[in-house]
């Protein structure tokens, strides 16, 4: 009896998790296809404003990810006065890769404010 609830607790729990991946993947496909484009034209533009040379040919690969938080900025997890928490732990960014991982050129493109920033990681 012991053994078959086990199984049952087992079989729900994967059950759960098998869900809950298949949502966070859903939603991160659903983001990126909606924000691919305004990203892409906001990373030449910042590109330009830098004068770095992005070839007319570039398109990102299929390595954009989104991330929550901009971690370039300087504000500890227990700093909720701070003017600029809220972009460090709650705004929503897509991560584009600019370079080859050698050079690590990395585009953030902001959804909330529609603005990017060029990064090397």
């Amino acid at each position: 009896m012991r053994f078959l609830v086990f199984v049952l607790v087992v079989l729900a729990a994967s059950k759960v998790a098998t869900q809950q991946y298949l949502i966070s993947t859903t939603k991160n496909e659903i983001i990126i296809a909606a924000y691919k484009d305004r990203a892409v034209t906001a990373c030449r533009e910042a590109a330009r404003a830098r004068r770095l040379a992005i070839p007319a040919s570039w398109a990102p690969a299929s390595d954009i990810r989104v991330v929550i938080g901009k971690s370039s900025v300087d504000v500890a997890l227990w700093q909720v006065d701070n003017v600029l928490w809220q972009a460090r732990y709650k705004a929503p960014f897509l991560v584009v890769p600019v370079e080859a991982p050698p050079h690590g050129l990395f585009c953030e493109f902001d959804i909330a404010q529609g603005a990017a920033s060029l990064v090397r990681m």
